[in-house]
């Protein structure tokens, strides 16, 4: 299984709107419909609210790389930049982490 959190800051105050136009778009939710998908969820900070945490699971390499490929990958990636919003990605595999 592969692991990528990303760390989303938005501009000061911008987060539910960023978030709003990604569900609005229906990116999520294809994101979830990918073959390979277990888990793709965001949690917002409490603490800071310009950020926003997105924990995506797939079950391999081979889906994690067609996922980078699917069209709402590249919109996903126009919608942060449009929005101004600062990604941080970091992955793992769990196989590797035991």
């Amino acid at each position: 299984m592969i692991i990528v959190r990303v760390r989303y800051r938005t501009p000061e105050g911008q987060r539910d709107a960023f978030l709003q136009q990604m569900f609005d778009e229906g990116l999520p939710q294809a994101c979830r419909a990918e073959e390979g998908n277990i888990c793709y969820d965001y949690f917002l900070n409490y603490e800071d609210p310009n950020e926003i945490l997105l924990l995506e699971m797939w079950k391999d390499g081979t889906a994690l790389a067609k996922h980078g490929k699917e069209p709402h990958f590249d919109r996903i990636g126009q919608v942060r930049r449009e929005a101004g919003v600062h990604a941080t990605i970091e992955s793992y595999d769990s196989k590797q982490r035991k």
